[in-house]
C-alpha cells in the first residue's frame, strides 16, 4: 500500500486555440489505505488527475508521491498502480482464470502462485464458478468483477478505478458499490475512484475531493462536504435533489436579524452562528443555500416556519418532492408519501434556522 501525494499538481494541454489548463495547482494527499474519489462533472480536470498518478500522462509541473517518493520520471509499470476502467476490456479469447491470471503472466510468476491469487481474487469476487467461462458468456456486472479482479490480482501499492460503474444499471450499480466497499474493507488497499456520480462518491469513499473547472473545490468528508461546503458550487453538487438557493437582502440588526428573500415575502431567520458570520463580514446581501432535505411539511419546537404557493407534488414512492413557489422564488421540499396536496393551495413549510447556508453572493464561497 502507498500514501499518494500530489504537490502543486498542473497539467496543460496545447491546442489550436491556446494552452489548456486541465489540471491548475492541484495539493492532495491519500493517505495509506483510504478510499478516495475524485468527483466532479465532466471537464473538471478528474481524469487527467488520475492518468497522472498512473504515468499515463507526463505532469506539466508538481510533483506526484508515493511514500513521498516521486514518481515523475517514472512508468506505469514502475508505479505498480493497478487500474480498472469504465470499459471491461476483458480477453474474449480467454477464459476467465486467463483474464485474471493474464498480469501474473507477463510478470513471469510461477504457476502456483498464479493459480493461488486466482482463486484468491475469485473467491473474494465470489466468481470462482465462472472460471472457466469466457467473457461472452457473463453479465456486465460479472465482467465488471473480472476486471477489478485482474487489477487486484497484482496487488498493488495503489488502486485506480476510473467510472468503472458507468455502463452498469441502476440495479447492478447498487450491488457494486456494496461489493466495491467489501473489497476495499477485505484488501486494505489505497484506492482513488474517479466518478461524476456524487451518489458513488458518498457511498464508497472515506473522503470526496471535489473538482471543478481544474481546480480542487473541497477535500473533505461526507459530512464535511454536505454541512459546510467550501462554496456555492460545491453545496450545488453535493445532494440530490439539489440545494435551493436564493438571493436575499439582510434585514434588521442583532438578534431580529431576517434574511429577506428578493421578489417574495419569505423571511428566513438564521441562528447565532450565521448572524455572527454576516456581522463579521459585514454582508447587506447573501445567497442563501438551504436543503430539501431540511425543509419539512412538520412542525417542531426548534423550526422556524414559512407559506407558499404549491406548484407541483412529485411523488417518488419513499417520499414526495413539493415545488412551492413565492413571488419570483421557487423551494422544493420533501414530505412523506401520504402527505397530498393540490397545486395552487397554500401550505406551511418548517426549517432550522441551523440548517439555513449562508455564502458571499459575489465570492460565492461559504460563509457560515
Amino acid at each position: 500500500m502507498a500514501q499518494v501525494t500530489l504537490t502543486d499538481v498542473n497539467k496543460v494541454y496545447p491546442s489550436r486555440h491556446g494552452p489548456v489548463h486541465a489540471v491548475e495547482d492541484l495539493n492532495l494527499t491519500v493517505e495509506d489505505g483510504e478510499f478516495v474519489a475524485l468527483l466532479g462533472p465532466s471537464g473538471c480536470g478528474k481524469t487527467s488527475t488520475l492518468r497522472m498518478i498512473v504515468g499515463l500522462e507526463a505532469i506539466t509541473s508538481g510533483t506526484v508521491a508515493f511514500d513521498g517518493q516521486p514518481m515523475n520520471d517514472l512508468s506505469p509499470e514502475q508505479r505498480n498502480v493497478a487500474m480498472a476502467f469504465e470499459t471491461y476490456a476483458l480477453y474474449p479469447t480467454f477464459t476467465i482464470a486467463d483474464n485474471l491470471g493474464f498480469p501474473l503472466d507477463v510478470r513471469n510468476v510461477d504457476k502456483v502462485e498464479r493459480k493461488r491469487r486466482i482463486d484468491a481474487v475469485a473467491k473474494m469476487l465470489r466468481i470462482e464458478h465462472l472460471l472457466g467461462s469466457r467473457p461472452r458468456q457473463l453479465s456486465g456486472g460479472e465482467q465488471q468483477r473480472v476486471s477489478l479482479g485482474r487489477a487486484l490480482i497484482r496487488e498493488p501499492a495503489a488502486f485506480i478505478l476510473d467510472e468503472v460503474m458507468s455502463h452498469l444499471d441502476a440495479h447492478l450499480k447498487f450491488q457494486m458499490l456494496f461489493e466495491l466497499r467489501r473489497i476495499h474493507q477485505s484488501v486494505g488497499r489505497t484506492t482513488i475512484y474517479v466518478t461524476h456520480d456524487q451518489m458513488e462518491a458518498l457511498a464508497l469513499s472515506d473522503r470526496v475531493a471535489v473538482m471543478s473547472n481544474a481546480r480542487l473545490q473541497q477535500f473533505g468528508t461526507r459530512d464535511e462536504l454536505y454541512d459546510r461546503p467550501a462554496n456555492r458550487f460545491v453545496a450545488d453538487f453535493i445532494g440530490e435533489p439539489p440545494t435551493n438557493f436564493l438571493e436575499a437582502q439582510v434585514d434588521g440588526a442583532d438578534g431580529a436579524m431576517a434574511l429577506a428573500v428578493d421578489g417574495t415575502d419569505l423571511r428566513f431567520q438564521p441562528d447565532p452562528e450565521r448572524l455572527a458570520a454576516i456581522r463579521r463580514d459585514g454582508l447587506k446581501r447573501v445567497s442563501i443555500g438551504i436543503r430539501p432535505q431540511n425543509i419539512s411539511v412538520h412542525p417542531g419546537p426548534d423550526k422556524a416556519a414559512l407559506t407558499a404557493r404549491v406548484v407541483l407534488d412529485e411523488f417518488l414512492g419513499e417520499q414526495s418532492i413539493v415545488t412551492v413557489a413565492s413571488g419570483d422564488a421557487q423551494i422544493r421540499l420533501t414530505a412523506p408519501p401520504e402527505f397530498q396536496v393540490a397545486p395552487g393551495e397554500d401550505v406551511t413549510f418548517h426549517y432550522r434556522p441551523s440548517d439555513v447556508m449562508v455564502f458571499d453572493p459575489q465570492t460565492e464561497v461559504f460563509v457560515a
